[in-house]
């Protein structure tokens, strides 16, 4: 209720309906002075405020401590004393995600590649000729100060694999080559040298030609488009030529559509390859919320065909389920977050004990909460509910791993 003065008229504003009390029958609206003070915007304001925040630390206290109840709360009727589970949703994913992109970037949650110091290695995976010139050098001062045979060899070793990569970047590439290579692109090229090696010594060109197509891949000369992307320079290239051969050997309207998008990218960014690639790590990281929001009534219809016999349980309050659910990740998740940045920030090792031990126990509570909430509000023995919760986790991977792939090839083709 409004701290404002009540009308004295008894005709609603809004519906113009006789009032009796101090609520419309009709529309809801409460019969208030349409003049307001600045005070009284700003009471209304922090009091719709803190009722929210009491309705979500209240509704957030019991979704994490009694996992399923909220949902079989909503399904008897007791809503009002709970946030509602889309507002809940829509509150817990927007802070989520708000943090997850201040937080986290592209290159530490898509490059799976780390230091010996647990700290992400993205530099270390791209390097170039000037690079390892330097890491020789280093290399050859280091052996020449050691007396250490096992040493020696070591670095030995090592020194062998910088100079066969000095010496396929320079084949391929040149003296002077200023370009940086990941990993993958090192390999290709070695791989390609190594071929071309031992060809010259007899090795059949049927053979090699049948890893021509892989081993293009990492050749200067041809555009890393795949499936015979890199042939054509433009749109235009392709339409010439599926214009050019029979019907049956063209290419399906579907086909053809991600050929087309997949030559302009390819002609938009094939000089900067290292642009490309951040684009589309900011495109997939940015897809993540996309991806949670589609899988949501995906999910819903998996617990669905699981309880299928039980009449009782509409689509609807599998959703509702399936919310609560979403809800709790999200505040774990963020939990999991800040203890990450924690561990970023602070050099205390008690400190790197007691968050990894934190860690642990919320992502073991993350793997139970679905259980326990399923027994809850489905009211189902252990040994059903365990089976289920099997079938559930099992199809919901690749439900997830289906909608990542789909997510991966529109980032792949979207980026501009």
């Amino acid at each position: 209720m409004s701290h404002s003065k009540e009308r004295k008229e008894k005709t609603c504003l809004n519906c113009q309906a006789s009032l009796i009390g101090r609520y419309c029958h009709q529309c809801g609206q409460e019969n208030l002075e349409p003049k307001e003070t600045v005070w009284h915007l700003v009471t209304h304001f922090f009091n719709d405020i803190t009722h929210f925040d009491g309705k979500f630390f209240s509704t957030g206290k019991f979704l994490i401590t009694r996992p399923g109840f909220l949902s079989l709360e909503y399904m008897q009727g007791r809503r009002a004393s709970y946030l509602n589970p889309i507002r809940m949703y829509v509150f817990t994913s927007a802070f989520f995600f708000l943090l997850f992109f201040s937080l986290a970037s592209p290159d530490k949650i898509l490059n799976l590649r780390t230091n010996g110091s647990g700290e992400d290695s993205l530099q270390n995976t791209r390097a170039g000729l000037k690079d390892w010139q330097k890491q020789k050098m280093s290399l050859e001062n280091e052996i020449k100060n050691l007396s250490d045979s096992s040493d020696r060899d070591q670095l030995s070793s090592d020194l062998d694999e910088l100079n066969a990569k000095i010496a396929a970047v320079k084949k391929a590439y040149g003296d002077t080559s200023t370009r940086t290579f990941s990993a993958e692109e090192i390999t290709l090229l070695l791989i390609r040298q190594g071929v071309d090696s031992v060809t010259s010594k007899g090795i059949p060109k049927a053979i090699t030609q049948q890893m021509k197509p892989t081993l293009d891949l990492g050749s200067p000369q041809k555009n890393n488009g795949g499936d015979g992307i890199g042939k054509f320079k433009d749109v235009h290239s392709y339409d010439s030529v599926q214009q050019t051969l029979p019907e049956s050997r063209r290419d399906g309207w579907f086909k053809k559509m991600g050929k087309r998008k997949l030559i302009a990218v390819n002609e938009q960014w094939h000089k900067d390859k290292k642009g490309y690639m951040e684009h589309f790590k900011e495109n997939f990281m940015h897809s993540f919320p996309k991806i949670f929001f589609f899988s949501l009534p995906f999910f819903a219809l998996i617990l669905k065909l699981v309880y299928i016999r039980r009449k009782e349980y509409y689509y609807v309050d599998h959703v509702i389920f399936t919310l609560h659910l979403y809800c709790a990740s999200f505040i774990f998740l963020m939990v999991l977050l800040l203890l990450n940045k924690l561990l970023d920030v602070s050099p205390q090792p008690w400190l790197h004990v007691t968050a990894g031990i934190l860690s642990f126990g919320i992502w073991i509570f993350m793997f139970v909460y679905l259980y326990k909430a399923m027994r809850c509000f489905y009211k189902q023995g252990r040994f059903k509910t365990i089976l289920k919760y099997g079938i559930v986790g099992f199809l919901a991977f690749f439900l997830n791993l289906l909608l990542m792939g789909i997510f991966l090839a529109v980032s792949a083709i979207s980026v501009n």
